[in-house]
């Protein structure tokens, strides 16, 4: 072998093997120490398969090649441990190979040392499988996110957060909003006459039909409170119209109560109604609470008014103050009432018992 040739195959980390019909080693080189130490030398005068046991079983597929019924053979990957520490990955390559010299047909065997390529490819396959376990893990982290922001925070503030459209950490701003509280009635001395799990199921019954009214009304559900519930309109969404739709949500989760009843007093289940307040006004809303510990809520007079609305409430109503009434169109019908000298306000306020409110659709921002 040519002192160029001889170059060429080391730099190029390439051996090869001239075989014949009976699969004998005529010539080979390995300037690049492929076959191991004296690998060469070794090779000559043996079989194809004592230097290359991985083509064993494969003999039709080597005369095929040497007979031009198959272009070419490959096998890749194929291991040498050249010591305890290091292994070679080698891509092999049968050939139809003439020489004049030799009257019958032969093939040549290259051996390509693929080592450093086979190494990366098995670094980019461990990373994209590590990338695989890593996006699992954060699609499943996302999906437990999901469910505690749809479980533990108002969808609409969860949606809020993530748009970064309410800040993390204590604060708000004031909004001109409409606050509904909602309170079952009777509900105390209706639990004294029922187990534990019973009130627990009345009670989740009843705060998930007052919370259905309210969401579909475009409210968000800020506080539950016992056997009571307090939303907001118009925020953290802006909400056309909040007013009247706050009006309707506290009108439909009277009708969804009554229909309740209805549909299950031949169970001899007690009535249950709720007194609504409704109140319009600027308040502060955002994340109160302490540095540990906060939720999103509204604070301020118009929240405490609103409150009161819902104290003074009997069963079945839905009583509003002034400024939720001047933003109503006529399809709600109103009574006015005595005006009501309520704990902690200087002047007596004026009341509206709504009676009714044509449904409108809602139309959030």
């Amino acid at each position: 072998m040519s002192h160029l040739l001889s170059v060429i195959l080391r730099e190029q980390k390439i051996a090869f093997l001239i075989i014949d019909q009976k699969f004998t080693v005529i010539d080979c080189a390995d300037a690049g120490n492929i076959f191991g130490q004296n690998g060469e030398g070794k090779a000559k005068n043996t079989t194809v398969f004592d230097a290359i046991p991985e083509l064993t079983g494969c003999e039709e597929i080597i005369s095929d090649v040497a007979h031009g019924l198959l272009p070419n053979f490959e096998l890749e990957n194929i291991n040498r441990s050249i010591s305890d520490t290091e292994t070679h990955y080698l891509t092999l390559t049968l050939l139809p190979y003439e020489d004049d010299s030799h009257p019958d047909k032969l093939l040549l065997v290259m051996l390509a040392d693929k080592t450093a390529w086979t190494q990366v490819q098995q670094t980019l396959t461990q990373q994209r499988n590590e990338l695989t376990l890593l996006k699992q893990s954060l699609d499943e982290s996302n999906k437990n996110l999901e469910y505690l922001i749809q479980h533990y925070v108002p969808r609409e503030v969860g949606k809020a957060l993530l748009d970064k459209r309410i800040a993390v950490g204590l604060g708000g701003e004031l909004r001109y909003i409409s606050v509904l509280f909602a309170d079952l009635r009777s509900y105390t001395a209706i639990s004294e006459t029922q187990t534990p799990n019973e009130t627990i199921e009345m009670l989740h019954g009843c705060l998930d039909m007052a919370s259905s009214a309210i969401e579909e009304a475009g409210g968000v559900v800020v506080n539950y409170m016992g056997d009571g519930i307090m939303a907001v309109f118009n925020a953290p969404n802006e909400l056309e119209n909040h007013e009247q739709c706050a009006v309707q949500a506290g009108l439909e989760i009277q009708a969804r109560a009554a229909a309740r009843y209805e549909q299950q007093k031949q169970d001899n289940l007690p009535l249950l109604q709720f007194g609504v307040g409704v109140n319009t006004g600027v308040a502060l809303i955002g994340n109160i609470g302490s540095t540990g510990h906060y939720q999103y809520s509204a604070i301020g007079d118009t929240v405490n008014v609103a409150s009161r609305f819902c104290s003074h409430a009997r069963p079945d109503e839905v009583l509003i103050g002034e400024n939720t009434f001047k933003a109503l169109d006529t399809s709600v019908t109103t009574r006015a009432l005595d005006p009501i000298k309520f704990k902690g306000k200087s002047q007596p306020m004026t009341t509206y018992s709504v009676n009714y409110a044509e449904k409108k659709s809602i139309t959030v921002e």
